[in-house]
């Protein structure tokens, strides 16, 4: 894209002094011409230059016209005029506007230190003979801020993660004004519009939080971008403005002062702040201050509105923009290509309303994250089985963020994760939509179902691991049931069939040992002296895991511990999986961090029989838990129901769902909780094979 700045710089002098204006093209080529102090305070229109708040006239003040404009108001012919003003302090008659003729509406770029000329709606200036067109209609109008502004500070942050690309809205405005101002239909909007992209874009609501509330969240999570929807205020007894927060425990405001210091104590930068705050001619000071602390602090782009904008319609604005984002579009791009969700023709000034802060030019907030190349991977069973997913955002959140944290963690990682719940209420439906998360984030994942028919013993279990169950006549087996790298697992094969052959340890050389392989012998582990090998085997076993991992993430998830039909048949003994807890669980749990994770999940009468609930002495706080609900309503499950089918046919989903939910369930166990949402599912599965494969998995 083809690009000018256009650069207002006072000439030096005191008192009312004429303003330089450059039009710079991409070479460095520059046009000069002179913006008079005259023309900007005379005349119908005028510009707040000399920083007086209010204005001393008010109606002629263009940046408080417009502020305070109503929707019944934004064709009216007052903007008509203002256009035609702006477009000649813009673009100053003489050379200067020859040649800006001449380069065919290139992008521009507003770029000046002079407050009040910075506030102005550059984005309305329009030429006053045709045809018209209106350069930030054709290639876009930002302000850019000044590469000297010792305002602009190095950005600190502890963000880890790129990954999934993270948007925080805080509502601030009161509970009982969502409506009235449409808060709520401009979350739902963004919400939905993610909703496919589920694994892309991870969207977190924040309703009136506390202080406190609102920097934990930002701290652990680190999000990329920030979106304030509320109101923007002054500060009682200083000249200073903020987003205020209506807080049942009462209301605060995050002030330009507060956020110039909790933004180097929280070590977070946002890299794009979207600022629907202003709703009045005086929360536009509240908006445009908040603007200048977050661009001060490094984020590389901050959006606000210059006059009240509806909800609903900032909520399309703001869902297309940051589609566009997550598909690796350039803030500029991405703000000009949401400018057409804003209804209203030409001369209503809705569209001009957003406006834009950049630190730079044509800067990408997010690169899209390449799903695996691997037929295997589309073809998952496991994937596809939880192709299909509504609620438990939070437990999803917290397990992609226990993979593939989000910052350097300060305190050791849990880098066990232990989910429970009753029986056939959705744990392993909550596991796979994780795992393909992992997956696409980065990580080796294997998916280890325990009980397949067979004894298992502490060994076996082992050697499953290492092995793998793939079948190689069914593609849909060989991603996460393929056995790991054999070359990993040349030194534990080796002492393993040393330790049976000999029952004790030998020493490994490497200089002994040339072959790529060394196959294990598949002998039984018995005792042949005194000293059990499992602590041996064990430590052996967690070498080869490492490596395995080498910088990435490996991830064991360990599921179906025990037969869940009939009589919960236990072919793996109680003393055997104590020693895989002792000898494999606890030693990753005790490491201050490992790329080598454990994942599993159990039924609450398993986690005891097996000895993993309550955690083992000593071991509280390095594993994760999650107690999966099951107390859902009908009506609960059938808002989700319309959710997992993508908010298509929302009437006949919620319909069909309420008919289903009645129904008594013959399948045993019956299911429970969010797994009830697994009869939905069937029903359309079965009865409208069409409508259910309409919906993809999401990405």
């Amino acid at each position: 894209m083809v690009y000018v700045t256009i650069r207002i710089t006072a000439q030096p002098g005191a008192g009312e002094t004429d303003f330089d204006v450059r039009l710079i093209e991409e070479n460095g080529t520059e046009t000069v011409g002179v913006l008079r102090h005259a023309d900007l305070t005379t005349g119908r229109w005028t510009a707040n230059v000399g920083r007086v708040l209010p204005p001393p006239a008010k109606d002629k003040d263009i940046v408080s016209h417009v502020a305070g404009v109503t929707p019944d108001r934004r064709s009216h012919p007052d903007y008509d005029d203002i256009a035609k003003a702006l477009y000649e302090w813009l673009l100053p008659a003489g050379a200067l506007r020859q040649r800006w003729g001449q380069l065919g509406n290139p992008r521009v770029y507003v770029e000046t230190s002079v407050d009040a000329l910075e506030r102005l709606p550059w984005e309305m200036a329009c030429p006053t003979t045709p045809p018209r067109q209106r350069p930030a209609l054709i290639g876009g109008l930002c302000r850019l801020t000044p590469r000297d502004d010792h305002r602009v500070s190095a950005p600190a942050t502890n963000r880890r993660s790129t990954w999934p690309f993270r948007i925080l809205i805080v509502i601030g405005c009161a509970e009982n004004e969502e409506d009235g101002l449409s808060i709520g239909k401009e979350v739902d909007a963004i919400e939905r519009t993610f909703h496919p992209l589920g694994r892309t874009v991870d969207v977190h609501c924040m309703r009136r939080p506390t202080h406190a509330q609102m920097m934990k969240w930002i701290e652990h999570f680190q999000p990329h971008v920030f979106h304030f929807a509320g109101h923007g205020i002054k500060v009682a007894g200083a000249d200073q403005y903020g987003l205020r927060i209506e807080n049942a425990d009462g209301a605060w405001t995050w002030s330009s002062d507060n956020i110039d210091v909790d933004l180097p104590r929280i070590r977070w930068v946002p890299t794009f702040v979207f600022l629907n705050a202003c709703r009045s001619a005086a929360e536009q000071n509240g908006s445009w201050s908040t603007q200048r602390s977050f661009l001060a602090a490094g984020a590389k782009a901050v959006l606000g509105m210059q006059a009240d904008i509806g909800g609903s319609v900032a909520g399309d604005f703001a869902a297309a923009m940051y589609k566009n984002l997550a598909t690796g579009a350039s803030l500029e791009d991405a703000m000009n290509q949401a400018r057409a969700t804003i209804p209203g023709g030409l001369q209503d000034i809705g569209w001009t309303l957003p406006a834009m802060t950049v630190r730079e030019r044509n800067a990408k907030l997010f690169a899209p994250q390449p799903l695996p190349a691997d037929e295997s991977y589309e073809k998952c069973a496991e994937f596809e089985d939880a192709r299909l997913f509504a609620n438990c955002r939070e437990p999803r959140r917290d397990f992609t963020n226990w993979a593939c944290p989000c910052v350097t963690p300060s305190d050791p990682e849990k880098n066990v994760l232990l989910v429970l719940g009753e029986q056939n209420s959705g744990k392993s439906h909550l596991l796979k939509w994780c795992m393909e998360n992992w997956a696409i984030g980065g990580a080796r994942v294997r998916y280890i179902k325990v009980h397949d028919g067979t004894a298992k013993t502490f060994l076996s279990v082992l050697r499953q691991i290492r092995d793998g169950e793939a079948d190689d006549r069914d593609i849909r087996t060989h991603y996460l049931h393929a056995g790991l790298p054999k070359p990993a697992f040349r030194q534990f094969n080796w002492h393993l069939n040393n330790l049976i052959r000999t029952g004790a340890p030998g020493e490994w050389i490497e200089a002994e040992h040339p072959e790529a392989e060394i196959p294990d012998q598949y002998q039984p582990l018995t005792a042949l002296s005194e000293k059990q090998p499992q602590e041996e085997i064990g430590a052996f076993f967690l070498e080869a895991l490492r490596s395995v991992a080498g910088e990435k993430p490996l991830v064991l998830v360990f599921d179906q511990l025990e037969s869940s039909e009939g009589g919960r048949e236990r072919l793996l003994p109680v003393d055997e999986f104590e020693q895989l807890v002792r000898r494999l669980f606890l030693p990753i749990a005790a490491a201050p961090s490992s790329l080598v994770k454990i994942a599993i999940v159990a039924t609450n009468a398993q986690a005891a029989a097996f000895g993993l609930a309550p955690t083992p002495a000593g071991y509280a706080d390095r594993v994760a838990r999650y107690d999966l609900p099951i107390k859902v309503t009908d009506d609960e499950l059938a808002a989700l129901a319309v959710e997992m089918m993508w908010f298509k046919d929302e009437k006949w989903i919620k319909e069909l769902a309420s008919i289903l939910l009645l129904r008594r369930q013959t399948r045993i166990p019956a299911p429970q909780g969010l797994a009830r949402l697994l009869v939905v599912r069937n029903a359309i599965k079965d009865s409208f094979p069409d409508y259910y494969n309409a919906v993809e998995r999401m990405r």
